[in-house]
């Protein structure tokens, strides 16, 4: 699903979250739920229920692997970012980057390091467009 997801297959995705959804809650092992429900978020983008990540992210602390956890970290940043809310943003990008370099992760270090550079555009978009020579 999150590969379909990030390539901006839409059909896909649903058809495989519908396909997820189509098993009885006891089939499905807890990570494939967190899953499947981080990318029922993604998918709300902005309108997307802001408070539904935490208990997401708790149950991948408690019982997930580091590397969904980044992932959902990274998802959440992303969220809080369209939502204007950069500083959120920043903390749980630097904690998936963490992860990412325990990990030795460079997919992980790589998406971080994109929403790195959002949330500080985002925080300030001036320094941004200098950064990148868009203004005088």
């Amino acid at each position: 699903v999150r590969a379909a997801d990030e390539m901006g297959d839409r059909e896909t995705t649903l058809e495989l979250l519908a396909l997820l959804d189509s098993y009885q809650p006891g089939h499905i092992v807890p990570q494939l739920r967190i899953d499947r429900d981080l990318a029922r978020l993604r998918l709300a983008g902005p309108d997307g229920d802001e408070a539904a990540y935490a208990p997401l992210i708790a149950s991948l602390r408690e019982r997930g692997t580091r590397y969904q956890l980044a992932q959902a970290l990274l998802d959440q940043a992303q969220h809080l970012l369209d939502r204007g809310k950069a500083e959120a943003a920043a903390t749980a990008t630097e904690e998936a980057r963490t992860i990412g370099r325990q990990l030795l992760g460079q997919r992980l270090l790589d998406r971080a390091d994109r929403a790195a550079r959002a949330a500080a555009a985002s925080a300030d978009p001036a320094s941004a467009e200098r950064a990148q020579g868009l203004t005088r």
